[in-house]
């Protein structure tokens, strides 16, 4: 006889930070279209930085949620990081042109605190790790 795995549903938080990273690639796809099309109509070397990064993070994140169903840590944490470094860069950005304020800090990352804290609830945490722990009864 099979013996079936039951598998846990996903965690509302989880769901919604599953949907919050999707509308970020989806508007960061628009925003790769809009780069591009500046580059383009400008040969501009000043926008490759740019290019790179606007083509780079949608692509990790869409790289993240097509590993979201392993439910392995490492996507969980990865998320994370990544969500924190594209606030480190906004931020980056913002303090040299002298632009810092909290509005800016905290309003224009709305989205990508959200996903930061949803992620680090334990309830996200219990559904990245027990693939861990199914992972330990099928090779008993």
């Amino acid at each position: 006889m099979t013996n079936p795995i039951s598998t846990p549903r996903m965690r509302r938080g989880v769901k919604v930070a599953q949907f919050i990273i999707t509308v970020q690639v989806a508007f960061g796809l628009v925003g790769l279209v809009l780069v591009l099309v500046g580059f383009f109509s400008t040969f501009d070397g000043k926008l490759l930085p740019v290019l790179v990064y606007a083509a780079v993070v949608p692509a990790l994140l869409g790289w993240l949620l097509s590993r979201w169903s392993s439910r392995r840590a490492f996507v969980r944490w990865v998320t994370i990081a990544v969500q924190v470094l594209v606030i480190s860069l906004s931020m980056l950005d913002l303090v040299l042109y002298s632009t810092l304020t909290w509005g800016a800090l905290f309003g224009r990352h709305a989205l990508h605190w959200a996903v930061i804290v949803l992620l680090l609830l334990p309830q996200a945490g219990h559904w990245f790790d027990s693939s861990r722990l199914h992972e330990g009864e099928d090779q008993r």
